[in-house]
């Protein structure tokens, strides 16, 4: 009435459950990238994908990214050197190398206005593209970039998933984004993952994926509710995934990632990703069925993500990736 008084029912409709959803989040899985994550200051953040079904196993973040929202999912970041997987792949198709040409790696290299320098200024000389990319040479992959067409990258970058919209039930994502660009400094810096290219965690774990798939997987949270995809891509090439595949595997083995070789076949690709002020640190890859992107922004170099995903794989049950 209208004192507020309930007066009598009208009607009365008895209440059913609601449906229940099953998650492809793996247990296992998520509470060892918690974990991982958790031991980092800053915003620390770790995106797993099953490479085979696209499943999406962890989502981890630590409190520091928490504040800021879903960074893992949604944060763009220059992606640094773990974007030379993606820049790698498109020389091998535009059949400009193969792990096994020589090339330059020189401390610096002068290209159009701008000048790239490796980090610390570090001269292999000529080198197959294989020790360059496992060594993290800019100055290789500065040159390879500034020969492709202006659409070179952003065409390269969608066959691993990069700038395509995954509508995925449950979450949102973003993936990243390559601009075609006709300036000669901006494609030289791309190449290398700076300039203008942005990629997030989950963009980084499904070029990963990809990699490791042999196919760019679509990601999957709730099992039964397909992902739509928007956005034309060329699948990556067989003769993208055999190249791509070993020199990820020197990087571990005799590369800038050798701190988690006792973790079993890891592939992987690092980065640190120079902002004004500082650098992020990245790592990208894969082991088995399960690929990964870690980032700790403003994390500085690429060893404390390296130290982050070593973390995760050693939380995991030790029969988990048998």
């Amino acid at each position: 009435n209208q004192n507020g008084v309930e007066v009598e029912v009208l009607h009365e409709v008895q209440g059913s459950p609601a449906p229940s959803v099953s998650l492809t989040l793996d247990r296992a899985v998520q509470n060892a990238a918690q974990h991982a994550v958790d031991t980092r200051g800053g915003q620390a953040m770790m995106v797993v994908i099953k490479p085979s079904t696209g499943e999406i196993l962890a989502i981890a973040q630590n409190a520091g990214a928490d504040a800021d929202g879903p960074l893992a999912t949604t944060g763009l970041f220059p992606p640094g050197s773990t974007f030379k997987m993606v820049t790698a792949g498109a020389a091998v198709e535009r059949d400009m190398a193969t792990p096994n040409t020589m090339m330059g790696c020189p401390g610096h290299i002068d290209i159009g206005h701008r000048s790239i320098p490796n980090y610390g200024g570090f001269d292999l000389g000529v080198v197959p593209m294989s020790r360059a990319f496992a060594s993290s040479c800019n100055t290789t992959f500065a040159e390879l970039s500034s020969k492709m067409p202006p659409r070179g990258l952003t065409q390269a970058a969608g066959s691993y998933g990069i700038g395509l919209d995954y509508q995925v039930e449950g979450i949102t994502t973003v993936t990243g984004s390559v601009p075609p660009t006709v300036d000669l400094a901006e494609r030289t810096e791309d190449g290398f993952g700076q300039g203008r290219v942005l990629a997030s965690p989950f963009g980084m774990a499904l070029v990963a994926a990809t990699v490791a798939a042999g196919r760019t997987p679509v990601p999957q949270l709730i099992a039964g509710r397909p992902t739509t995809v928007q956005g034309d891509a060329t699948p990556i090439s067989p003769k993208m995934v055999e190249a791509l595949r070993p020199m990820m595997r020197l990087v571990v083995t005799n590369g800038t990632a050798k701190e988690i070789s006792g973790c079993g076949a890891v592939f992987g690709k690092t980065g640190e990703a120079e902002f004004p002020g500082g650098s992020h640190s990245w790592f990208a890859g894969y082991r088995g069925d399960l690929a990964f992107a870690a980032l700790i922004v403003g994390g500085g170099s690429s060893e404390y993500a390296v130290r982050m995903t070593k973390a995760m794989f050693e939380s995991l049950p030790p029969d988990f990736l048998a």
